[in-house]
């Protein structure tokens, strides 16, 4: 099970330890490498308009199973964690206070969270099923924080 901690990281499975945001690259490579296979990529998941007084953007990411894990970080740390599944798939559970995020209707899981606001004030958001889709539970989770430089490790 993946636990999100809005304006912390995410707890790993299996006694993996904690993702943290503002971890360096390494740190956070070397974290989730203990849960899954991680392989670096490039993204441009972190260049966004307020983004531009950062110059070094690293991605990386792995597999569990159809659950995919991408992390994006600066210069600043670790910033985003993000969680995908395939359609029509079952994972490893990725919970936020309690709810799996990707075991139940997407309709169930915006009444069980707060509001949107409060979403974005803890870095929450959540992708609806895709137009169409048979299958009615979210696709992608992404627990994000903008100000990383106040969870560095001392």
């Amino acid at each position: 099970m993946f636990e999100l901690l809005p304006g912390v990281g995410v707890v790993l499975p299996r006694g993996a330890g904690v993702l943290r945001f503002g971890t360096s690259e390494q740190r956070a490579q070397w974290t989730l490498s203990t849960v899954l296979d991680v392989r670096a990529y490039w993204s441009c998941a972190g260049t966004r308009h307020h983004d531009d007084g950062h110059r070094s953007f690293w991605s990386f990411g792995g597999s569990l199973g159809p659950l995919r894990v991408d992390v994006t970080g600066s210069e600043h740390g670790c910033r985003t964690i993000a969680f995908e599944r395939l359609p029509g798939t079952t994972t490893d559970p990725v919970v936020w206070r309690d709810a799996d995020l990707f075991g139940y209707p997407a309709d169930e899981i915006e009444a069980a969270l707060p509001g949107a606001a409060e979403r974005e004030r803890l870095g929450l958001s959540l992708s609806p099923p895709a137009a169409g889709s048979t299958d009615d539970r979210p696709t992608r989770v992404r627990l994000t924080t903008e100000d990383v430089s106040a969870y560095r490790p001392g």
